[in-house]
């Protein structure tokens, strides 16, 4: 006998739910290209995986997935979050999803040969993945409280050392780290973790170009010491923070060092959860949005891309310096995309930024944002540049791989570097965007 409508049980407004779910993603074993080594790979050590958290107040739906990929550029990003919301009837908007940018996975980012390497089946498989663990994840939605913890720990280090003229990729112990790692625990009635949320802010290079197998490398150790530590029942989601001028230590060590670094990551998780007491009083989730326009550097004069047009022999270079001579010839100004997302959770944010992020903007947001406890997500909803400070953009040809205009943002699909002004522009919009959010 079917019940009447008035005797359907509705969602109590307010009460937090939350689901869970994970897939394995890894590619092909022989023949994907990966960014690391710069060459195709010869086995699998380690699986890739994405993992998908939903949580609901009754009113709001959020979902944050984590995926064990370098990042994407924006619109095959917006794929992938189209995909989970048709799946899932999230809106775009509630969904971020973070990569945690190992080197040892395919090259997914608009970088070098990306464009020989897009149309894939690890691309056209990637999307419905990703649909199925959310969808799965929100129809099994169960009553759950959250925790929190911040613990310290340091798997890497700064690595732009600046030897009096100019920024070399080094050891820096002077320079922004992140030393800690961000626990959110997310709890069945009976108080058992269904999902583990951590955060740290390192480069995952340690294996790099010291092996062709495809591996998550330390994020994907940590998860595996903590399936040894507490069990198989609870899903352990890794987030990559802003790490970008942060790599973790050792770069270039290889599968029993990044085996090591992750063992110390996820021992750390262990001991923010054994002493982690902070219950998150949540009366409803936030959900607010902004989309930055960085302006670009003004390029090369349009003789000197002309002459380096002309000596460049390498292919794909040789496209980036066309783009570049158009750009010069152009009188139009150029720009990229920052799009950032918050998620307020009682006093809790969890703040997703696109792009490689310098370690400093999460320091400044720790100092302005009126929440007592922030995980800040670099990484997150799309990759396309670096994003430095202006001091260091301030350095022109002298500041590195990171900000020059010879280094990555050569390598990247906007060819050129952020203008130094970008850090007032962003801190501006991050002040706002926090400023929206009512806290407890």
């Amino acid at each position: 006998m079917k019940k009447k409508k008035d005797q359907i049980p509705k969602l109590s407004p307010y009460k937090l739910l939350g689901g869970v779910a994970q897939t394995t993603i890894t590619p092909d074993a022989q023949g994907t290209f990966l960014i690391g080594p710069m060459q195709p790979s010869t086995g699998i050590n380690d699986e890739l995986w994405a993992r998908a958290l939903v949580l609901s107040d009754g009113i709001n739906k959020i979902a944050i997935l984590t995926l064990d990929c370098l990042g994407f550029d924006f619109a095959y990003n917006d794929i992938l979050i189209q995909a989970v919301s048709e799946s899932s009837h999230i809106p775009t908007e509630n969904i971020m999803i973070n990569c945690s940018h190992t080197h040892s996975a395919p090259i997914t980012i608009p970088w070098g040969p990306w464009d020989k390497e897009k149309d894939t089946s690890f691309h056209r498989f990637l999307p419905e993945k990703m649909a199925a663990i959310t969808k799965q994840a929100s129809l099994r939605l169960e009553p759950v409280s959250l925790r929190y913890r911040r613990e310290a720990t340091q798997v890497g280090f700064n690595r732009r050392f600046f030897d009096g003229h100019s920024i070399k990729m080094a050891p820096n112990p002077n320079g922004a780290i992140l030393p800690w790692v961000d626990v959110l625990s997310i709890e069945r009635s009976e108080g058992k973790p269904l999902a583990i949320l951590f955060s740290h802010a390192a480069h995952p290079v340690i294996i790099h170009g010291a092996c062709t197998s495809i591996s998550a490398d330390y994020p994907g150790f940590a998860v595996e010491t903590l399936i040894r530590e507490l069990g198989n029942e609870t899903v352990y989601m890794f987030a990559q923070g802003c790490s970008a001028n942060i790599n973790g230590f050792p770069l270039r060590g290889g599968i029993d060092a990044a085996n090591g670094a992750g063992r110390d990551l996820g021992q750390a998780v262990c001991r923010s959860l054994k002493g982690m007491e902070k219950v998150i009083s949540v009366d409803n989730i936030q959900i607010k949005s902004m989309e930055l326009e960085l302006p670009l550097q003004t390029p090369p004069s349009v003789k000197k891309c002309q002459r380096m047009l002309a000596q460049e022999t390498d292919t794909n270079r040789r496209q980036a310096f066309s783009q570049l001579l158009h750009y010069s010839q152009s009188s139009q100004s150029t720009s990229v995309r920052l799009p950032i997302r918050a998620f307020g959770i009682g006093d809790l944010c969890v703040l997703g930024l696109a792009h490689e992020i310098f370690a400093e903007y999460h320091h400044y947001i720790n100092q302005v944002s009126p929440f007592a406890d922030n995980i800040v997500l670099a990484y997150t909803n799309g990759v396309e540049c670096y994003v430095g400070t202006e001091a260091d953009y301030d350095l022109g040809d002298d500041g590195g791989y990171e900000t020059s205009p010879m280094g990555a943002a050569f390598l990247y699909q906007p060819r050129l570097p952020l203008s130094p002004q970008s850090e007032e522009l962003i801190k501006n919009g991050l002040k706002h965007l926090l400023g929206q959010l009512v806290t407890r």
